[in-house]
């Protein structure tokens, strides 16, 4: 749908247009596609600003880092990425990390299934891959998905806010396409990526604290203005934890 609409821009847009192309593996294709009609069209006027992660070598990430190890039992991996990657691309968590993995769906009923499985896997020690969405996510995955991933992207060491530089864990264009570039077309600098001061966000996804151990969590930063990117998601811990925290607890009003 993108591409398509992408047809008429040259013609009913002359202005320069700039994609913001942000997202995990879900979402990339899409952005090649774009980028891949936009030269085929030759609409020079369109280029994109990619922001697009990598999950597996987040995973890796979070989990390579003696200094400072994730305190992490397993993973519940996304089902729409593993659409496109497959369930194989997990394999190096287990291999080398010895952590149980379990790709599950978005029904309820699916993720309680998925948690169950995964809890399963941790308490007798036999870590492994289960996949519990084969309708939709293969061994292999999306394999066309990837090829276009692979003519338009290469892999890059990007910045992830609290965790750091990962290595590999990014998508920039290639350079035959820099044309389509934003970032290299028009000479944007990227700004100073300074944490929030008193945010653990870093901790709090590593497992190394819990969301009420953050001095922000609740009193500064909530939902409403949050302050690090862990409050700012719907999908982050600490919105998580803010949203159904448990009356009369201890702390600020509710907070675990």
């Amino acid at each position: 749908m993108l591409a398509s609409m992408m047809l008429p821009l040259r013609a009913a847009n002359p202005a320069p247009v700039v994609f913001g192309a942000v997202g995990f593996e879900t979402t990339a294709p899409a952005t090649a596609v774009a980028v891949t009609e936009a030269r085929h069209r030759g609409l020079d006027n369109f280029s994109v600003l990619v922001s697009h992660k990598r999950v597996v070598p987040a995973m890796m990430g979070l989990l390579a880092a003696p200094e400072r190890p994730a305190r992490l039992d397993g993973f519940l991996c996304p089902g729409h990425v593993s659409v496109i990657i497959g369930s194989n691309a997990y394999a190096p968590i287990v291999d080398q990390h010895r952590l149980p993995r379990v790709i599950g769906g978005f029904e309820e009923f699916l993720m309680a299934e998925a948690l169950a499985a995964l809890a399963e896997q941790i308490v007798t020690g036999e870590p492994a891959l289960v996949n519990l969405y084969p309708e939709a996510v293969s061994a292999a995955g999306n394999t066309v998905a990837q090829r276009l991933l692979d003519e338009v992207f290469k892999p890059a060491s990007v910045r992830w806010r609290g965790l750091g530089v990962i290595p590999d864990s990014g998508l920039v264009l290639r350079d035959a396409l820099a044309p389509f570039d934003a970032e290299r077309k028009y000479g944007l600098v990227k700004p100073n990526d300074l944490e929030p001061k008193g945010c653990i966000c870093g901790d709090v996804i590593a497992d190394r604290a819990a969301p009420d151990q953050c001095s922000l969590f609740a009193r500064g930063c909530t939902p409403i203005s949050p302050i690090g990117p862990c409050m700012v998601s719907s999908e982050g811990t600490c919105q998580a934890w803010f949203k159904y925290r448990r009356a009369g607890s201890t702390g600020p009003k509710g907070v675990f």
